[in-house]
């Protein structure tokens, strides 16, 4: 993975919707730097988990929305969008930092196209087959599935909250005064992601502010007007 797939978003189209419309709209918008997002990604290669965790997030985040913990019914597309990535294999277009295995190949982190089938229930194993109801045919989540989650899916080794946000949300607009930083970075994900209640945050993910990451968290994003003039001088320029 080249430093060039992992920059921040650079123009509007880049954004997901809703962020294009608070830029439309002149919010004063942050996205977070090259340097935080490759240092995410960096962190989560360093730690065991499991290829079916961004499964289980989307699982469990469905689940506090709609207030069941039965008869799920997942949108993959959801974890496409957070995982897809430029600069991949023709037929592996997410990009999926992490593993089970000892990955010395910068190609194993590259995943298929079909996410549905690689999560569908009959894909899940026994180390993921706690998010199957007793039939093993539809998406049921137990009551200790955080949990089990950190004993199946991570090895019973929490993941650092700041490295899965970084990589989560480098395309994510952020709204806040002032330059933000590591605690910006966090409420985002938590709000994102559903874990304002209970305690599965503190039973999945690490709190700890990085001591080795001394660079920027976020830079501001252009406005509008600010794009629209760079354009008209690189045309009097040209």
């Amino acid at each position: 993975m080249t430093e060039s797939e992992e920059r921040p978003p650079q123009g509007i189209g880049d954004l997901p919707e809703q962020a294009q419309q608070l830029v439309a709209g002149g919010e004063s918008v942050h996205v977070l730097t090259t340097e935080a997002v490759k240092a995410g990604i960096n962190a989560l290669k360093r730690q065991r988990i499991h290829e079916h965790f961004p499964a289980y997030l989307h699982l469990r985040k469905l689940a506090v929305t709609s207030g069941s913990l039965t008869d799920l019914s997942p949108e993959w597309k959801g974890v496409s969008d957070l995982l897809r990535m430029p600069g991949g294999p023709p037929t592996k277009p997410h990009y999926r930092p992490f593993s089970s295995v000892n990955r010395k190949d910068e190609s194993g982190y590259w995943y298929n196209k079909n996410l549905a089938g690689s999560y569908a229930p009959k894909s899940m194993r026994a180390t993921s087959a706690f998010m199957l109801n007793t039939n093993g045919d539809e998406y049921e989540l137990p009551v200790d599935h955080a949990q089990q989650a950190l004993e199946r899916l991570l090895k019973g080794k929490k993941v650092p909250a700041w490295a899965l946000a970084a990589y989560y949300l480098r395309n994510h607009a952020f709204i806040f005064e002032g330059e933000g930083g590591y605690e910006e970075l966090i409420s985002a994900f938590v709000k994102e992601f559903g874990f304002e209640e209970g305690t599965d945050f503190h039973v999945l993910f690490e709190e700890v502010e990085p001591t080795q990451f001394s660079d920027d968290w976020f830079e501001p994003f252009p406005r509008v007007a600010d794009q629209g003039n760079s354009s008209e001088e690189e045309e009097s320029d040209g």
